[in-house]
């Protein structure tokens, strides 16, 4: 991950919150493409498996840890959340108008202070030019 903090899903929270989605959704399957032998790569295995059960399941990880009430979420885990919707975008996911509303509002207002802020604007940029 040499560039952490340029990609929203490249943290921990959010990492932990995908892995928990696939295995959830797709249990054995999941565990068995995992695998060291196995050749194909973890993006290769996300976009074999992605869609919206893995997205509402990674979502729900993170509601389970921060609550449903969204105004309380702390930042590492609103940049968790905003990592999983991307990261299921990026897969061709469709991304239900609220999730996908409410990601770009916390991309958009982000506090956090990265050690690679310029890459990490031209990414929200990207982002959200997207919608």
């Amino acid at each position: 991950m040499g560039h952490w903090g340029v990609a929203s899903y490249e943290n921990d929270e959010a990492a932990d919150a995908l892995d928990a989605g696939f295995e959830r959704v797709h249990g054995a399957v999941y565990e068995s493409l995992m695998e060291d032998d196995n050749p194909l790569s973890f993006e290769e295995v996300q976009q074999q498996l992605a869609d919206p059960r893995t997205l509402e399941a990674a979502l729900r990880h993170l509601i389970d840890q921060a609550g449903p009430e969204y105004t309380d979420w702390e930042e590492e885990l609103r940049l968790a959340m905003v990592g999983v919707v991307v990261r299921h975008a990026e897969l061709g996911v469709r991304i239900p108008e609220d999730w996908r509303h409410r990601a770009l509002e916390w991309l958009e207002d982000e506090p956090l202070d990265w050690p690679q802020d310029t890459l990490r604007k031209l990414r929200r940029r990207a982002v959200t030019s997207r919608s």
